[in-house]
Parts: C-alpha cells; sequence; structure tokens
C-alpha cells in the first residue's frame, strides 16, 4: 500500500539574511524529493508567520516547513509546541544555532533533504513568562547587544557581527544585580552575563554545557563572572573551552525551573532567541518533549 502524502507547507522570512534569496530554491528542492507542498508563504513579521501557521493548522497541514533565522523559529515553535504538528527547519539566519541543536546541514539543500526524508523525533522547548523559546534566554551583556543590532548589519556580516559590535557593547557596560530562586537554591550575585539555555547551542557553534542537549529535560543557567569585567572576560573564555560547569568564575546549575529578579535600580534588558523586548521578573521552565521536529537519521542530542 503507497505511503500517504504528508500535508505541509513552506513559510520563509524574506527579512532573514538568506530568506529572499532562497525561497524559490527551497521550494524546489521540498518538491524534487518527493513534498507537495500546499501552500508556501512568505512573511515579513512575526505576527505575520503565526497567523498564516495557525491556519495551515486548522486545514490540516501535518509538517509547517520553516525557513529563517532563531527569531523565526522561536516564534514558529510557539504555535506548533504542543500541537502534534511537526516543524521542519531551513536555517536561513546568522547564527543559526536551533539548526545546530538538531544536528541539521546548514546548506540550504541538505537542511531540505532532512526535511524531506529525515525522521521525526520530540524536542524540549523553554517557556519564558509564557512565550516559548528554543535557544535562550539571556540578561546582560548579549542582550544589549543583540538589542544594538540591526537587520542590515547582521544580515551583511553575520555572526561576525556579534564580536565587532560587542567591543564598544561591554566597555559602557554596567553589572547586573540579580536574584536567582529555583527548587534547589536561591542566591543573588552582580554580573555581566546570565544565561538560561534550552537547546545543546546557545549562540551559533558555542555550546551551552558539553552534556547539554535538547531532550534533557532541564534547562541550564549560568552567570559568566562577576561584577569586574574581567572576571566576565575570564570565565567566557571558561566557557568557549567547555569549562564552565566547573569553572570556580561561573555559577553553573541545571534545573526545571527557575526565577530571576532584577535587583538593581535600572532596568535589565533580556533577550529571547535574540529578540530583546522582556523585563524581569522572568519564570522559566522547561517543557519537554513537547515540539515535533524533522532530525537527521540516527539524531542524538546530546552530541548534535
Amino acid at each position: 500500500m503507497p505511503l500517504k502524502p504528508v500535508r505541509a507547507s513552506l513559510l520563509i522570512n524574506l527579512h532573514a539574511r538568506r530568506g529572499a534569496e532562497l525561497i524559490e530554491q527551497a521550494e524546489s528542492l521540498l518538491r524534487a524529493r518527493g513534498l507537495d507542498l500546499e501552500a508556501v508563504h512568505a512573511v515579513r513579521s512575526p505576527e505575520q508567520a503565526e497567523t498564516l501557521m495557525r491556519r495551515d493548522l486548522v486545514r490540516g497541514v501535518e509538517r509547517l516547513i520553516v525557513g529563517g533565522g532563531d527569531g523565526t523559529l522561536s516564534h514558529a515553535a510557539g504555535v506548533l509546541a504542543g500541537t502534534g504538528a511537526v516543524m521542519g527547519v531551513l536555517p536561513l539566519g546568522s547564527g543559526n544555532t536551533w539548526a545546530r541543536s538538531l544536528g541539521l546541514p546548514l546548506d540550504l539543500e541538505g537542511a531540505a533533504g532532512v526535511v524531506a526524508q529525515g525522521e521525526q523525533t520530540r524536542v524540549d522547548v523553554g517557556v519564558v513568562n509564557g512565550r516559548v523559546f528554543l535557544n535562550s534566554v539571556a540578561l546582560g551583556v548579549s542582550a544589549a547587544l543583540a538589542g544594538s543590532l540591526d537587520r542590515q548589519t547582521k544580515r551583511r556580516l553575520g555572526l561576525l557581527a556579534w564580536p565587532l559590535r560587542g567591543v564598544g557593547v561591554l566597555r559602557g557596560h554596567r553589572p547586573l544585580y540579580l536574584r536567582v530562586r529555583t527548587a534547589e537554591r536561591t542566591f543573588e550575585l552582580r554580573t555581566h552575563q546570565l544565561v538560561i539555555s534550552n537547546g545543546r547551542y546557545v549562540a551559533g557553534p558555542i555550546k551551552a554545557a558539553p552534556d547539554a542537549s535538547a531532550q534533557d529535560a532541564r534547562l541550564e543557567v549560568f552567570a559568566l563572572g562577576g561584577a569586574e569585567l574581567p572576571s566576565f572576560v575570564r570565565a567566557t573564555l571558561d566557557w568557549l573551552r567547555g569549562r564552565h560547569p566547573t569553572s570556580a568564575l561561573t555559577e553553573y546549575l541545571e534545573t526545571r525551573e527557575v526565577r530571576v529578579e532584577n535587583l538593581s535600580r535600572r532596568p535589565a534588558q533580556v533577550s529571547v532567541d535574540g529578540e530583546v523586548g522582556l523585563q524581569p521578573p522572568l519564570e522559566v521552565r522547561v517543557w519537554p518533549r513537547a515540539l515535533w521536529t524533522m532530525v537527521p537519521p540516527g539524531f542524538r542530542a546530546d552530541q548534535a
């Protein structure tokens, strides 16, 4: 008996770094691999994307393929988590952090092959103040940096935009005074950077922790250094080397839920999958195995 055709749709964010130039190629590659796309959407805003995806779900679409950067994928996951529909990922952004956590090829042809002919699995998502996220929630330097980068700069420079702009942001950054509460412990600290991670990767190719994965039903929470900038720099270097879980310069813990309060006298910028907007207090939790997604055959979340 022939297999029942998969009801699929494709949504591409035209503002993603490579979205506008690759939409026709993406459609052609998917159709060539046997997917009969019921709809192809070109969008310019998260709100438009969410509306069209909900419409596709009502129509009975089973596999929603999303092309864009991490912000686009994060909003898509907010629509699809808990529905049973399957998300396919085409990495068209600058860092493509979530694609790395899924072990996907970062080229369009390779990713299209996985989306059309790979395996289905369930992965964790995070939830912060009611909003779903995929990669991480961050306070401090990286949030200030995310807020300083416009779409054109990220499109032109890609991952290079972060270190090039980061030097200027770091010079004027002041430490945050935060209270962190989990079921296991409560502590206060002054730091330039706090990260709460769901996936294996946090920013492009930088891992949350050596054994982190998108299927471990936990969040990695870590503060890099103290109030002095040199300690932040040294702790960040430990992080890049994968040493931060045991570093004396880093507060590190694993948990299922965490609350973060800002005790500073000034607002604390928060980035969620690279998008700035929220303010503390933050209630963050992991939602285990909430999202169905396409992954390469033999996918291991802790080895992606």
